[in-house]
This record gives structure tokens, C-alpha cells and sequence, in this order.
């Protein structure tokens, strides 16, 4: 009878530890978060590689979110000419933003945010700390 309870128990410890694959893990990387609009940009990494993007996110959002000053912010895709990434400051990058309307807003993002997208060799994410500049396409 200890036997049976014993290989029962083993059995069930080894399904319930093989359900937990992706806990604590990074996404697989051929998924990537599907933006509810579609939006098209060049993306140059501090290493100056260039990629071009379409369905790109920054974490799964179609808005840029980030601290300007005490207050946090959101600035929607569709009003973003390019950004460009300057120093780091702790946990956040400053990122100089410049608008559709020739405007500029300087936030604060958290480095390891992710931006995602779909190029045309596959998927791609990277975190914020390795941007230099996000370009979007009209």
C-alpha cells in the first residue's frame, strides 16, 4: 500500500513540475504581444544595427508610458515622429521625444521595458536600455 501511495505521489509531483515550463521565464521568443494597430518604424540599437519593424509595441501598447517629472505620462503612437534615447539615470532612460506637431517632451522610461515588433527575418524584442532611436514611418 506505501508502495502504490509513493509512485502515485511521484507522479503527480512530475506532472505538476512539467505544467510549470514557462513560470519565471521570458516569453518564447517567436511570440510577441499583437498590437491593436499596426504601426511600421526603424529601430537603431546602440550597436547603430537598423531594423525595420511593423507591428511594433512598447510592452504589448500602441502609447509610450513614462514619468515626466512627478507625474506619469502616455504619449500615444500616433502623435510620435521618433524618439531618441540619451543617458540612463538608475532604473529609467530619458528619452527625447519629438511629435507630429514639432513639439518635444522629454520622459523617463524604465530600461528594461520591452519594445516588440515583426521584421522580416522573424520576431524582435529588445529592452529600452539598448535603444538609440525608434523612427516611425507615416
Amino acid at each position: 500500500m506505501k508502495k502504490n501511495f509513493a509512485v502515485v505521489t511521484v507522479l503527480l509531483s512530475l506532472l505538476f513540475l512539467f505544467g510549470m515550463g514557462e513560470l519565471g521565464g521570458s516569453p518564447p521568443s517567436e511570440k510577441i504581444p499583437l498590437p491593436e494597430k499596426n504601426f511600421s518604424v526603424l529601430v537603431v540599437d546602440r550597436e547603430g544595427i537598423q531594423t525595420s519593424l511593423s507591428q511594433f509595441s512598447y510592452e504589448g501598447k500602441v502609447f509610450l508610458s513614462g514619468r515626466r517629472g512627478s507625474a506619469t505620462v502616455a504619449i500615444p503612437f500616433d502623435k510620435i515622429l521618433e524618439v531618441q534615447f540619451q543617458g540612463q539615470e538608475g532604473t529609467e532612460k530619458l528619452a527625447r521625444v519629438s511629435l507630429k506637431d514639432q513639439k518635444i517632451v522629454e520622459i523617463k522610461l524604465d530600461k528594461r521595458s520591452k519594445v516588440f515588433g515583426r521584421a522580416e527575418f522573424g520576431t524582435f524584442q529588445v529592452e529600452v536600455k539598448d535603444l538609440k532611436s525608434i523612427r516611425f514611418h507615416p
